[in-house]
Formats: C-alpha cells, sequence, structure tokens
C-alpha cells in the first residue's frame, strides 16, 4: 500500500517520459522552451531599452547623479541585451528537428537569465527592501518553460543560492536580508512546484496528442486494409469486379486523352459446372484459385490487372496495348493454364481448359468502355461456341491493331488450341 503511494505521489510530482518516448518528447520539451524563450528575450531587451532610457533621462537631468552603481546597473543591463541578441540571432527558426546547439542555446538561456536577476536582485537590496525581481523571474521560467525535476532542483537551487550570497554581501540591514531570504526561499520552493506542474501538465498533453497521432494512424491502416479488402475477391485473392470497373472507368478516361490502344480478355473456364458436379466444391474453389494465380503470374506488366469478373469468369484489363499484345498476353495465359494439368474427366480434352474472348479499341468519345466489354464478351461467347479451349476477338469500330481487312463479315477472327498441342499454343484462325 505505502509502495503504492509513494508510486503515485512520484508519477505526479516527477513525472518522466518512458525511453520509448523520450527522444520525442525531449525535442518537443526544446523546441517549445526556445519558442517561449525567444518571446521572453524580445520582451526583456524591449523592457531594458525602456528602463535604460529613463534611467539616462533622469541622470542627464541631474535629478539622480548616476553614482558607480547606476553606471553598474547599465552595464549589466547592456550584458544582459547583448546575451539576449545573440539568442535571438542563434535560434532563428530553421525548420527540422532540434539540434544539440539548440538544447544548449535553450539550458543557457535559463541559467544566465536566473543568474543575472539572482544578482541584480540582490544587489538591489543595498538601494532598496524587496526581491521583486527575483520573484518574478523564477516564476515567469517556471510557468512558461518545461523542465525536468533534475534540472529545476538544480536550476532553482543554484539560483537561490546565487541570491542569497549575493544579498549577504551587498545587504547590510540583518532584518531586510532575513525577510529578503524568507522571501526568495519561499518564491523558490513556489517557483518548483509550478515547474512540476507546468512539467506534467505538458507530459500529459504530449502523451495525449500522441495517443491521438497513433489512433488516427491505425484507423487510416484500417480503413486502406477495408479498402484493399472490399477490391479483393476473398477467394481467388485477386482484384474484384468492382475494381475492375474503378479502374477501367480510370483508364478509359487516360486513354481517351492519350489516344492509346486499350484491351482487354475475358477469360471463362470450360465445362467448369461438370467439374464442380463431379469433383465437388471445394475442389472447383481450388481450379479456381490455381487458374487465378496461373493467369496473375502470366501478365508482364505491373499495370496489366487480372480480376475475378463472377463465377468461374475472369477479366484481364491490359492498358497500352494494341490486338497483337493481347494475343501475345493471352497465349502465355493459356500456356498457364495447360501446365497446371488439372484433372477433368468431364472435359474432351481431359484437363482443365479456358476459353478466351478478346477485344480492343482506341477510345474515344464515340463509345464508352461498356462497349469494350462486350466486344469482348461476344468473342468470349463466340469461342466457347466454336468449341471451347480457344481463342476469339473482335475489334470495335476503328481497329486498333489489326487491319480492318483482316476481320471477317461478323467483326471477329477465332482461333483454337487444338487439344493435342500441349506447350504449342499457337492460335490458328478460322
Amino acid at each position: 500500500m505505502k509502495g503504492t503511494t509513494f508510486a503515485h505521489i512520484r508519477e505526479f510530482w516527477f513525472p518522466g517520459p518512458t525511453p520509448a518516448e523520450a527522444p520525442a518528447f525531449r525535442d518537443a520539451v526544446t523546441s517549445g522552451n526556445i519558442c517561449r524563450e525567444r518571446i521572453l528575450a524580445f520582451l526583456v531587451i524591449c523592457l531594458s531599452i525602456v528602463l535604460m532610457a529613463i534611467d539616462c533621462l533622469v541622470m542627464e537631468r541631474g535629478q539622480n547623479p548616476p553614482g558607480i552603481y547606476g553606471v553598474a546597473a547599465i552595464i549589466a543591463r547592456c550584458a544582459l541585451m547583448v546575451f539576449l541578441s545573440a539568442f535571438l540571432l542563434a535560434t532563428r527558426p530553421r525548420g527540422g528537428q532540434p539540434t544539440a546547439a539548440l538544447r544548449a542555446w535553450d539550458r543557457a538561456f535559463v541559467t544566465v537569465s536566473l543568474c543575472w536577476c539572482s544578482l541584480y536582485a540582490g544587489a538591489l537590496l543595498m538601494v532598496r527592501p524587496g526581491v521583486d525581481p527575483y520573484l518574478m523571474a523564477i516564476l515567469t521560467v517556471a510557468a512558461f518553460l518545461y523542465q525536468g525535476a533534475l534540472r529545476g532542483a538544480l536550476v532553482f537551487g543554484a539560483t537561490f543560492l546565487l541570491f542569497s550570497l549575493t544579498a549577504l554581501a551587498f545587504s547590510a540591514d540583518p532584518r531586510l536580508l532575513l525577510s529578503a531570504l524568507v522571501n526568495g526561499g519561499t518564491g523558490t520552493i513556489l517557483a518548483f512546484v509550478v515547474s512540476r506542474v507546468t512539467f506534467a501538465g505538458y507530459l500529459r498533453s504530449f502523451r495525449n496528442d500522441a495517443y491521438i497521432v497513433e489512433q488516427k494512424r491505425k484507423l487510416i491502416e484500417s480503413n486502406e486494409m477495408l479498402q484493399r479488402l472490399s477490391f479483393r475477391d476473398p477467394l481467388t485473392n485477386v482484384a474484384n469486379r468492382r475494381f475492375l470497373e474503378m479502374t477501367m472507368a480510370s483508364e478509359w478516361k487516360l486513354h481517351v486523352r492519350s489516344r492509346s490502344c486499350l484491351s482487354i480478355i475475358m477469360i471463362d473456364i470450360d465445362w467448369f459446372k461438370s467439374f464442380n458436379d463431379t469433383y465437388g466444391h471445394l475442389a472447383g474453389d481450388d481450379c479456381l484459385r490455381r487458374v487465378a494465380a496461373a493467369l496473375e503470374t502470366s501478365v508482364r506488366r505491373s499495370t496489366d490487372l487480372v480480376t475475378r469478373y463472377g463465377g468461374e469468369e475472369f477479366c484481364v484489363l491490359l492498358p497500352l496495348t494494341d490486338l497483337e499484345g493481347a494475343f501475345v498476353t493471352g497465349r502465355s495465359m493459356m500456356r498457364a493454364v495447360h501446365a497446371l494439368q488439372i484433372h477433368h474427366g468431364g472435359s474432351p480434352f481431359g484437363r482443365v481448359t479456358v476459353s478466351m474472348g478478346v477485344a480492343g479499341c482506341l477510345p474515344d468519345g464515340s463509345r464508352q468502355m461498356h462497349d469494350l466489354i462486350h466486344a469482348a464478351d461476344t468473342a468470349l461467347y463466340n469461342a466457347k461456341l466454336d468449341g471451347k479451349n480457344r481463342m476469339a476477338w473482335q475489334d470495335l469500330p476503328g481497329p486498333a491493331g489489326v487491319e480492318p481487312s483482316q476481320v471477317t463479315d461478323r467483326g471477329m477472327r477465332a482461333g483454337r488450341i487444338p487439344p493435342d498441342s500441349g506447350a504449342d499454343v499457337s492460335v490458328e484462325a478460322t
């Protein structure tokens, strides 16, 4: 129980970043301190100029002879202004992470400013009672700058010690000296408490900000993962029809502007219903996965997109590809599927085969992307109608890759792969 209470007290009064938080927190503290110290430095310089102007005006009118102490006060203010000016010059915003030099200037600002105020306030006791400059300095530093427990204890302890020694040297009245030491000591303790509260509050704020950033990062990653999953077919792990339509709409617009050829290949597994009925749906699912993997490994470019269109149908989008290039890709995919050697007793070829419908065009404003899909689907229908295990193709008006003289009366050319051709999947024209 005592250990828990002590831990709570220690966490409240002497909190600190974890090892994982330390580098980022140190940089954040330095950046925050430098920003505030620059404001304080500018204000102190302006105030010093005003006070020095008043002192000079008073001395000029002869109302208060300068004396050695008046001159010393002016020299002290000038020295402080020189340091603060150098601080402002050295800590100009440059972007990036805080450097070791900035951290050194942060420590120097606190040390020099508090030491100067201690010496000035202690020496001022020779002229008048009160420790106002000292209290203002330590409370300002405590409230506006972030300091760890050890640094705060050393800074405020050394400041009070320097103030006490200066007061002992310059104060001739014991009662005035005692009052100054009591007030200074009380103010120093209060400043340390304020510093602890300020530091703890900033640490909590830092952790809250880091937690929010981490949660945002996880949310973005989750959304990206969900988006990727929404565009993937869960069975075959290739892109789904939704992603095909989105990608094709974008590619269609790009190809209209660039006046480049765009082709697609519609693919259907032959006699797949018979395969499912004969070997079961688990074997059918495995067949779909293997065929999809074979198709993906056959495309040549990262921009080529293999998708599952539905059921046992696949669609391959080939940007910047004319019909001749689509034929090459189609032959490669047919070879890959044949190489799987998936036995199919219900097929006259004795193994799983595919039929393909290829279509290509030069996209323009006179046609829509669905026209290209319809052309490939029509070509696929004709390939299956002509005996399956073959490739058929069709050009839209304004052929992209095949001369008009090569197109038959129905706007189609078709070819098949002989069942015994094995690795030779050259397309024969009909």
